[in-house]
């Protein structure tokens, strides 16, 4: 954009910003639609009602006559101004059913953050954009169900805790909720806010009687709403037995991304056993909320599958841009000096709509946080930026986020016997030691050198780190096209087990090239034992085995070697080749679980080594680059004219390569 058409664009933008916002009036309020009627003898001259209010009767009868001619309508021949105050009353009370906004600022008290004092309860712009999401869910009668990834200080906590009280207060009877944090200090400051919106809750929204709880059934942490016979509950994720019931219509599950896995316990499954107590309908809720941390955990996972359409929430991001206090004023007579300093990053943020006043502040907060890593988590632009979790990445986020493009649920999950796919069993767990097919292979075996298939060789013991076979097809790269991900196997078995399950991949993908990292059992001698002889073993009986043993040293008498070994030559060599495969397409990624592990392989403070964030795995990854590597630096596929002896071993070695 030129200089005078970004400055025109920001005036614009710092309008919408601006506009006066009362939520009394409704004036202003975009998070549903409104129409505007005047009322005469009202207090308001004019009110902007949500479209569902002003389609009732009454209120069309209201607009059409004003109060005082209604109610002679009614059967009042001379109305008073206390007949006209009634009126009001009973008006704002069906108002409270359909705005949400006017109930928040009209009954609601909060803490003012920071200030020390209470205030009635008005929506902040960010919160404006949340709540847009959430009632075009509960208009259109569907459920709420909201992931939530959040930036830093703009009260999404609060706003869906207090959403879900005014279904309970002014929609719903008998309809519970629950709200668990991380920690029970989380759930404690709920407590605390609740109570105080409920101790400030004026008696004319509920017609004269007094708001108050009382402990069901004498527990600590469940309270009664007198009025509706409601419940919330407040528990944590590692305190969840509280938690559990039978007749649950709301959840509010909040930094879900902190929510640690322990043995027996994983988020997921208290995720499950709550909101597999929801009947999903109009009026339920299920909120998953947290600022990101980090990639491949539960949160992320849930994220990534709701923007892809696979599960039923609604992804809701909030960047930092939409937060009203991340602004830093310029006059107008500065705008063009300062578009002209503005950078690539800079001018992007502009692009997806930040205005120059945000920029201003975030130049300041860069110069703050000097990590440019830490500042896109506490302050991230995109959803993408949120999850960043190490400042030493090797693969870059765009990179990452290229090639998840064509990530796909697998066909097929299962595993391999005797040359046959065993489909899972219903119930059977689909994370570990299991089979992922995206492409079945080929059975007619035309071509030869179709396949590869490498082996990253990990641990048995659950804490070890995981094996992973992974599968590529070369079959497109015989017209200038580039190889594809088709299989992955991954998990943790004993070493001759897992060399055999990859010899019957091989097979089964037409006796493809077999490549297995070998040096890590051989260097460390951890839980290794013999695993040269198994190498060996499986050269006697499959026909086409990798070897890194030279053509040369053969001829000079030496044991063939057999396998890939990564060492701090050739890892660099492989990761590197991958970077550019990522950067420049050149193959095609089906594994989600890959991308994840992507995002957390970084370089180590010691500047010489790499590998996953501490606590993170990494054996999808040098599965993938050591295959993808392989697939530009062996002979693509050929007609499979020759029919040849599958017991002869046929030497593949690092010099052929």
């Amino acid at each position: 954009m030129q200089k005078e058409k970004i400055i025109e664009e920001n005036i614009e933008r710092r309008k919408k910003i601006t506009l006066p916002y009362n939520p009394i009036s409704g004036e202003g309020s975009t998070s549903i639609g409104r129409y505007p009627i005047a009322i005469e003898g009202f207090p308001i001259k004019e009110i902007h009602l949500p479209l569902t209010m002003v389609d009732e009767e009454s209120v069309q009868r209201l607009s059409e006559m004003g109060a005082y001619r209604y109610l002679q309508s009614s059967g009042i021949e001379e109305p008073t101004e206390r007949d006209i105050l009634r009126l009001w009353l009973e008006f704002c009370r069906i108002r409270l059913k359909h705005d949400f906004e006017y109930w928040a600022k009209s009954t609601a008290i909060i803490s003012d953050k920071g200030k020390g004092r209470d205030i009635p309860f008005t929506l902040n712009r960010a919160q404006r954009i949340y709540l847009k999401e959430m009632e075009k869910l509960r208009i259109a009668e569907r459920p709420i169900d909201i992931i939530l990834c959040k930036a830093r200080q703009w009260g999404g906590s609060t706003l869906t805790q207090l959403y879900m009280l005014w279904i309970q207060l002014v929609h719903k009877s008998n309809w519970n909720s629950v709200i668990c944090g991380d920690i029970e200090k989380q759930s404690s400051v709920v407590a605390g806010m609740l109570s105080k919106v409920v101790n400030h809750y004026p008696r004319w929204a509920t017609g004269g009687q007094k708001l108050t709880t009382f402990p069901f059934q004498g527990t600590r942490n469940s309270r009664v709403i007198n009025i509706g016979n409601s419940r919330y509950s407040l528990g944590s994720s590692q305190k969840p037995d509280s938690l559990r019931s039978e007749d649950i219509s709301m959840a509010h599950l909040t930094e879900v991304g902190l929510w640690k896995a322990t043995a027996g316990r994983k988020p997921e499954d208290l995720v499950q056993s709550i909101f597999g107590s929801i009947a999903s309908g109009p009026y339920t809720v299920k909120v998953m909320e947290s600022t990101a941390k980090g990639v491949g955990n539960f949160f992320h996972r849930t994220w990534i599958d709701a923007t892809e359409g696979r599960n039923n929430f609604t992804p809701v991001f909030i960047p930092w841009y939409s937060i009203d206090l991340y602004s830093k004023p310029i006059s107008k007579h500065e705008y063009g000096s300062f578009i002209e300093s503005m950078n690539d990053y800079e001018k992007e943020l502009f692009r997806i709509g930040a205005t120059l006043e945000a920029i201003n502040w975030y130049r300041d907060k860069r110069l703050e946080i000097c990590d440019e890593w830490r500042l896109f988590s506490e302050f991230p632009s995109t959803a993408n930026e949120a999850f960043q979790s190490t400042g030493r990445r090797i693969f870059r986020i765009q990179y990452v986020s290229n090639i998840r493009k064509d990530c796909v649920p697998a066909h097929f999950i299962g595993d391999i016997d005797n040359g046959k796919f065993i489909p899972l069993q219903p119930g059977e767990d689909k994370k570990e030691n299991t089979l992922h097919v995206w492409l079945m292979p080929d059975s007619e075996n035309l071509f030869r050198d179709r396949y590869i298939v490498t082996v990253d060789v990990g641990g048995i013991s659950d804490k070890a780190d995981y094996s992973c076979i992974v599968v590529a097809d070369r079959l497109a790269m015989r017209d200038g096209g580039i190889p594809e991900i088709v299989a992955c196997w991954h998990g943790h078995i004993e070493h001759d087990k897992l060399a055999w399950k990859a010899v019957e991949l091989a097979r089964v993908y037409g006796n493809a090239l077999l490549i297995i990292e070998a040096n890590t059992l051989e260097t460390e001698g951890t839980e290794g034992d013999n695993f040269e002889y198994i190498l060996n073993e499986i050269a006697g009986k499959y026909s086409n085995l990798y070897s890194r043993t030279s053509q040369q040293e053969i001829r000079q008498g030496r044991p063939r070697r057999w396998g890939f070994h990564t060492n701090s030559s050739t890892k660099p060599m492989v990761i590197n080749f991958l970077i550019k495969a990522m950067r420049d397409s050149l193959y095609i990624e089906r594994c989600i679980e890959t991308t994840y592990e992507l995002d957390l392989y970084e370089l180590k403070e010691n500047g010489k080594e790499m590998g996953a964030v501490e606590g993170n795995h990494d054996d999808r990854v040098m599965a993938t680059a050591i295959l993808i590597w392989a697939c530009y630096n062996y002979p693509i596929a050929s007609r499979n004219n020759i029919v040849t002896n599958r017991h002869k071993t046929r030497i593949v070695s690092e010099a052929s390569i």
